[in-house]
C-alpha cells in the first residue's frame, strides 16, 4: 500500500514537471503545450494552461477559453474570464458566479465574436513579460 502511494506521488510530480517544462517553452513547443493544457481533464492543469494563455496574451487560445466559461468548476470559469480580459481587454459582460442561464447569454456573445473573426488566431503573439 505504501509503495502505491509513493508511486502515485512520483507519477504526479513527474507529470507536473513535464507540464511546467512545456509551459515554460523549454522544448520549443510551449504554445502548443499551453493550448493542450486548456483541454486537460485535470482542473489544476487546465488552470495552469489558462493562466499561461492570459499571461502571454495568446489570441489563438480565445476559443478554448470561451469553452472554459461553461465549465462546472467555478475556478476554471474565473481564471478563464480573467485570461480573456487580459487577452482581449474586455470581459464581455460575463460573470463567472452568475446563474447558468445568465452565463450562457454572455458565452453566446463571445462565440459570436469569435465567429465574426474579431479574435482571430492570425493575430497571435506570445508575450513574455
Amino acid at each position: 500500500m505504501v509503495n502505491l502511494k509513493y508511486r502515485r506521488l512520483f507519477e504526479s510530480a513527474a507529470c507536473w514537471a513535464l507540464i511546467l517544462v512545456k509551459l515554460a517553452g523549454c522544448n520549443g513547443g510551449g504554445a502548443e503545450s499551453g493550448l493542450l493544457a486548456l483541454e486537460s481533464s485535470d482542473t489544476k492543469v487546465r488552470i495552469m494552461g489558462i493562466k499561461w494563455a492570459g499571461d502571454n496574451k495568446v489570441r489563438s487560445a480565445v476559443p478554448a477559453l470561451v469553452d472554459c466559461l461553461v465549465h462546472e468548476d467555478k475556478s476554471v470559469r474565473f481564471y478563464s474570464i480573467e485570461a480573456l480580459r487580459r487577452i482581449t481587454g474586455t470581459d464581455g459582460g460575463y460573470d463567472y458566479k452568475a446563474a447558468a442561464h445568465a452565463r450562457a447569454e454572455s458565452v453566446k456573445r463571445w462565440r459570436a465574436s469569435i465567429e465574426s473573426g474579431e479574435y482571430g488566431s492570425n493575430q497571435d503573439t506570445v508575450q513574455h513579460d
